[in-house]
């Protein structure tokens, strides 16, 4: 990760490059903080250049300015149209022609905005992402090409902008960059180096040993003393014992009691409903949701929040085995309702089921589950969004706004009382999936069977969302850390 710098605090050696960001409606000089004598030779560099800003566009040239070598103009396209993905893209553009050039300290000057947002709201989404543009997870290549990475990243502000602003936009991003990176590494990492037990392990060094937070952590003896037959069911196929992993931010006299529950299937094969041989190892990232819990946890540490927030982790393998989970078991979950199994890939909101059960204990005002949860959801939304349902609106639409803002989108999706009657089961109170009609409402419709009465509650189905299996809209191939933005964003919001 290249560390950020304002151009204020530039080294005494010119950067490599400069990199501005160019729309082609506006002037980008024009609204940075430049002086006059800088201001006037870059407008003479662009009237030679003559760059257009179109998106795509890159264009270079030497610099006229002593602080670097040479200056670059990437372009945006019509800025009335930006979005957050096209924003994305030019920023990973940038890294791209850097990396390509071996430049390892350069400049940015990101002079554009994204459509619908206020200009603070823009300026810290483009920071955040010009810091996440150059993640890579290169954990497990045997060798590593350091002389690939850039080592400074130096923000040029914009005009107005103090150095006070913008350093304390540069610490926020930082942490949420640093949480982002930590949700996707975790999401990267296969089946055989993320077992249950190596996220529990995970969870006690980072957010135990460095973060502070107090970590509980579940074994099968203590799931059985708890009855949690969701959790343990899931689990019979595989050699890898379930967890349940509890984090804890506990400030004193806490305002409010906020849960976040993820879902850890460190591996889905389907149990004994298998599933297709083609394309089954992008079932690691069926951990995602746990991914994204942890780093908010790691973050709300240092955020130093008002009120108690409690990150629950359920973690198993999903495995066919002759000890494995069947079609057609019963089996009782954590607060005594009885589930019939209709199909053992619908395994994850046995997980959640018990965890939102065991959240009761910590008298939550509100409840957020994130879950890699249904292939229905993806074929209803697709990749550009979560589902969300609940049952608060004001909840749900807070999210919903708050992520167009932030670039994380998720769409309201009903939760009719109707819905549970298609889990409706001839020898048990439900069934743990219904037809193939609503997939992932009925799934969402499962969850609200095991919320705690007063709780607000809001599950997000973040499968379409949590990984990519090719680059797109800017982001990387692989774990996206989708939801940790979204919610460290909504739980300051909260703290304010």
């Amino acid at each position: 990760m290249a560390d950020l710098y304002q151009y204020r605090e530039t080294p005494d050696e010119p950067l490599d490059c400069l990199y501005i960001l160019q729309s082609t409606s506006a002037d980008p000089l024009d609204r940075l903080e430049l002086s006059a004598k800088e201001r006037k030779a870059l407008k003479q560099k662009m009237k030679a250049l003559s760059p257009r800003g179109d998106e795509g566009e890159v264009i270079s040239g030497e610099c006229p300015l002593e602080m670097a070598h040479r200056v670059t103009f990437i372009g945006v396209g019509d800025e009335k149209k930006l979005t957050h993905a096209t924003l994305r893209e030019a920023l990973r553009r940038v890294v791209r022609q850097a990396t390509k050039n071996h430049e390892y300290q350069i400049g940015i000057a990101i002079a554009v905005r994204i459509k619908g947002l206020a200009e603070s709201e823009s300026r810290t989404f483009a920071l955040l992402e010009a810091a996440l543009a150059d993640y890579t997870f290169d954990h497990f290549r045997s060798k590593k090409n350091e002389f690939d990475k850039i080592d400074g990243l130096h923000v040029v502000p914009m005009a107005g902008e103090t150095p006070e602003e913008l350093e304390a936009r540069l610490q926020r991003v930082r942490l949420y960059a640093n949480s982002v990176r930590l949700a996707r590494d975790l999401g990267n990492r296969p089946g055989n180096d993320l077992t249950p037990e190596a996220l529990a392990s995970t969870a006690r060094e980072v957010c135990g040993d460095e973060a502070g937070l107090r970590v509980t952590v579940l074994g099968p003896k203590e799931l059985v003393k708890e009855k949690m037959g969701g959790i343990l069911a899931v689990s019979q196929g595989s050699e890898e014992s379930p967890r349940l992993i509890v984090l804890e931010h506990r400030p004193k006299k806490p305002k409010k009691s906020i849960v976040l529950v993820g879902k850890g299937v460190t591996f889905d094969a389907g149990g004994i409903s298998l599933k297709p041989a083609k394309d089954m190892g992008w079932m690691k990232y069926d951990m995602c949701g746990a991914a994204t819990v942890l780093a908010v946890l790691w973050a709300a540490a240092q955020l130093e929040l008002p009120f108690k927030v409690v990150g629950l982790i359920p973690s198993a393998e999903n495995l066919p085995s002759g000890t494995a989970l069947k079609p057609g078991d019963i089996i009782t979950m954590a607060n005594g309702k009885t589930v019939e199994v209709d199909n053992t890939d619908a395994e994850g909101r046995l997980l959640l089921g018990d965890a939102l059960t065991y959240a009761e204990r910590f008298h939550p005002d509100v409840i957020i589950d994130f879950a890699t949860l249904t292939g229905a959801c993806v074929v209803a939304l697709g990749h550009e969004a979560a589902g969300a349902m609940g049952n608060d609106d004001e909840l749900l639409e807070a999210l919903v706004r708050l992520g167009e803002e932030v670039g994380e989108r998720v769409w309201h999706l009903p939760l009719y009382d109707e819905y549970f009657s298609y889990l409706k089961s001839e020898w048990a109170d439900m069934k743990n999936a219904g037809s193939r009609w609503g997939g992932a409402v009925t799934a969402g419709a499962f969850l609200q069977q095991f919320v705690p009465e007063k709780a607000s509650w809001a599950h997000l189905d973040v499968a379409g969302v949590a990984w990519a299996e090719r680059e797109r809209s800017g982001l990387p191939v692989g774990a996206t850390g989708f939801g940790v933005v979204l919610a460290l964003s909504w739980l300051e919001q909260l703290k304010r």
